[in-house]
């Protein structure tokens, strides 16, 4: 069923009777049913910027499809003559909630997926501007409810970058042959992934340099060394230090110059042999901005500032989105394979592409985002398909 539809269909129970007694009644067995979870981050808005996509980290703890999954947003509580919700593509608000489906209707097992909403000022006011609570629900039961809602506090305050990342869980065995990656199948033990994420500025100030951190889980590796790039001894962990890529505002990115507001980025990894097929948890990336500029000067790779000068301490609006969390998803060996998929951004949620003025495009369109600091340049390609999609 289309998420929307669905999403409609049972917006009619009220938002009190849905976040009080949950949404479907269906008997569940606790080892049976899946175990959601959500968690709510960037909700901070900077005061030159015109709002923000917001994320909302969707996970499955179980080892079992939930199906039937929507998201509620309760907005009974937030001030909406300061900051207000593009609910376009989800149900109409009603009570204070808005009701959206997510792609597909399905959380796979062990799955961490990135949600994306959009917020927008209205007028120029600042400071406090109420909250938000946000609620997971799917059919059956939930053997532990205690993690299905959150709520977030949503300002209007502070200048300086604000670095957003959002990392896709990596579900997809890769090969590199000459200058191009090729997608395969699923996962298995033994075989070469790729880690995909993307980061971009939504504050109101450049982020002049930036500084990435990656962890991986237990039982996977690094494939390849990468200039710019610190590794640990066991190839588990890196930061990588790009001086001159610069990251403008999202609101302030025009097609026509060399100034970007956000890049996409990759790393080979290598799964171990030995590992169990199932979610390794416990991946992170985390960005941060090396300093802050309130002009942008500084084109990507080209420094305006004299060699005895730097930019000053970048200070972060919003920390709480500056790291992502993801999965490598690894598939029993002799079970079906995947089929030929290029790995996209991970968001979905309302119609994040509506957001004129704050870079929503630069979340959605992947395929026109910015490799950036790569030794070589590299392309992905699905099976039987040689035409450069990044």
């Amino acid at each position: 069923m289309i998420f929307r539809n669905r999403a409609l269909a049972v917006a009619g129970a009220g938002a009190a009777g849905i976040l009080a007694a949950g949404l479907f009644a269906a008997p569940a067995l606790a080892d049976t049913s899946a175990d959601l979870a959500i968690e709510a981050t960037g909700t901070t808005i900077a005061v030159g910027a015109p709002g923000k996509i917001s994320t909302v980290s969707l996970l499955n703890k179980s080892k079992v499809d939930a199906k039937g999954v929507l998201v509620g947003l309760d907005i009974s509580k937030l001030d909406t003559t300061k900051v207000d919700i593009d609910e376009s593509g989800c149900s109409p608000r009603e009570d204070g909630l808005i009701l959206c489906g997510i792609e597909g209707d399905v959380l796979p097992a062990g799955r961490d997926i990135d949600w994306g909403f959009p917020l927008t000022r209205k007028g120029e006011a600042t400071g406090d501007a109420g909250q938000i609570s946000a609620i997971i629900l799917h059919e059956g039961a939930d053997p532990d409810e205690s993690n299905n809602e959150v709520t977030v506090k949503v300002k209007v305050e502070g200048t300086g970058p604000d670095l957003t990342v959002v990392a896709n869980d990596v579900t997809k065995a890769v090969t590199v042959e000459g200058d191009k990656i090729k997608v395969g199948g699923d996962l298995r033990a033994g075989d070469t992934a790729q880690l995909i994420y993307s980061a971009f500025n939504q504050g109101d100030a450049t982020a002049a340099g930036l500084k990435i951190s990656v962890k991986l889980p237990k039982g996977v590796t690094f494939a390849e060394a990468e200039d710019g790039c610190e590794y640990n001894s066991g190839k588990t962990s890196l930061v990588c230090t790009y001086r001159d890529a610069d990251l403008i505002p999202v609101s302030q990115d025009k097609d026509g110059d060399d100034l970007i507001s956000g890049g996409r980025f990759y790393h080979l990894l290598s799964v171990g042999k030995d590992v169990k097929a199932g979610s390794l948890t416990g991946g992170q990336v985390t960005v941060e901005a090396l300093g802050s500029q309130a002009s942008t000067v500084r084109a990507a790779g080209k420094s305006a500032l004299p060699a005895n000068a730097e930019a000053v301490a970048a200070t972060e609006v919003d920390a709480t989105d500056n790291t992502d969390a993801y999965a490598v998803v690894v598939t029993a060996k002799g079970g079906a394979g995947g089929g030929g998929e290029e790995p996209g951004l991970p968001l979905t949620g309302p119609q994040t592409g509506l957001i004129g003025g704050i870079g929503g495009a630069v979340l959605v369109a992947g395929a026109a985002m910015f490799v950036i600091a790569r030794r070589r340049r590299v392309v992905l390609v699905t099976p039987g398909d040689e035409k450069p999609t990044a």
